[in-house]
């Protein structure tokens, strides 16, 4: 419950950038930044709290501070929506602050290398998404070390007070910089790339999937039935194919409104794939044409499929406000021959026989 309630909260943190029209990819950087805040703002919390118990209280404000501007910072994120100012502010907080604290506490050696943790910002620079950006903070990162390198060098004659950390403290920090900076970047990496693959995964069901009926399409279709064709063919094993149309679609559309004719398109492909089994084929073939390859059947039983799919659909009824009303199906059946050397070839059989039943009245079945 309690690992649940965390990651709703995450989940929801990660959105308050968000707006209706941001992208997939903007959200991804939205939610990128977002955690990158969220993973420093731990660290400063624990650097912050590790200071006041060493006694460096005046030096304990620095990343206690991150934490701070960051939390103002995304409330004020959440009510304005405006990402470009939010993330400039994150960023060279990020940047900024970790070579500050360095500072304060006396340099590389004392810290345990603080200044590391402005290494994230290189990660955040991709929020940007072009490419001369992230390039420019990757630069003013550099260029930050280069500086704390040479302050670090001079730190005494700079008249900056130092307080004595000991070799032991040291150790200590170092070995919490590490630990803390690997497990950010790892969590930040794991997030990206993950989320990235699940974007992936989304734009290849949308390029494949009807919107409308949520069907494969037709070129999703084509794919994977070449496929069952090929197989068929080399193991000599039997497939059959429906041809199916909507008897009347165009009447249905001039009668009761495009809205309901979209409504008529989603019944039956729900009852489609209700009556389908899992090894079956399904696609919307176009308009109100539908498509079924059913592997390992005869035409035998390719028959009774279809005669059943007519009887189911002849028992649906569409409510409307002004009227109720039915609607029927015409299916044309055929089955791979030994002969066939194109999958196109036994879709055109398919298609005279939805032809042929078309034009023998509607709502039946036949077969080439």
């Amino acid at each position: 419950m309690i690992n649940l309630s965390v990651k709703v909260i995450l989940n929801n943190l990660s959105m308050i950038a968000d707006t209706p029209e941001s992208t997939d990819e903007e959200k991804l950087a939205h939610s990128f930044l977002i955690y990158l805040g969220l993973f420093m703002s731990f660290g400063g919390i624990v650097w912050g709290t590790i200071s006041v118990m060493s006694g460096l209280v005046y030096q304990s404000l620095i990343p206690f501070g991150y934490a701070f501007i960051t939390a103002v910072n995304f409330i004020y994120l959440y009510y304005s929506k405006n990402y470009n100012i939010s993330q400039n502010i994150q960023l060279w907080i990020s940047l900024l602050l970790p070579i500050m604290c360095q500072i304060s506490l006396g340099g590389v050696v004392a810290t345990g290398g603080v200044v590391l943790w402005s290494i994230l910002t290189i990660l955040g620079g991709f929020t940007f998404l072009k490419k001369s950006i992230t390039v420019r903070w990757f630069i003013a990162y550099i260029a930050l070390l280069i500086i704390s390198g040479i302050m670090d060098r001079n730190i005494e004659s700079l008249g900056i007070y130092v307080p004595i950390v000991s070799h032991e403290l040291s150790v200590v920090f170092f070995t919490i910089n590490i630990i803390l900076i690997s497990s950010s970047i790892f969590g930040l990496f794991y997030y990206f790339v993950y989320s990235h693959q699940e974007m992936q995964k989304k734009l290849r069901i949308l390029a494949n999937t009807d919107p409308l009926t949520g069907l494969p399409n037709r070129r999703a279709f084509f794919t994977n039935a070449e496929i069952e064709f090929k197989r068929a063919k080399r193991y000599d094993r039997p497939f059959g194919v429906m041809m199916i149309d909507i008897d009347y679609f165009k009447n249905i559309n001039d009668t009761h409104g495009h809205g309901v004719g979209d409504e008529v398109l989603q019944i039956f492909s729900k009852l489609l794939m209700r009556y389908s089994r899992k090894v079956d084929l399904l696609g919307r073939y176009g308009g109100e044409e539908f498509i079924v390859l059913l592997p390992e059947t005869s035409l035998k039983d390719v028959r009774v499929r279809a005669q059943r799919m007519i009887e189911k659909t002849n028992a649906l009824v569409i409510h409307t406000p002004q009227t109720n009303f039915s609607f029927s199906i015409s299916v044309g059946i055929t089955q791979q021959h030994y002969d066939d050397d194109t999958l196109s070839s036994i879709l055109k059989r398919a298609d005279n026989a939805l032809y042929k039943a078309k034009e023998l009245g509607r709502n039946q079945v036949q077969e080439k």
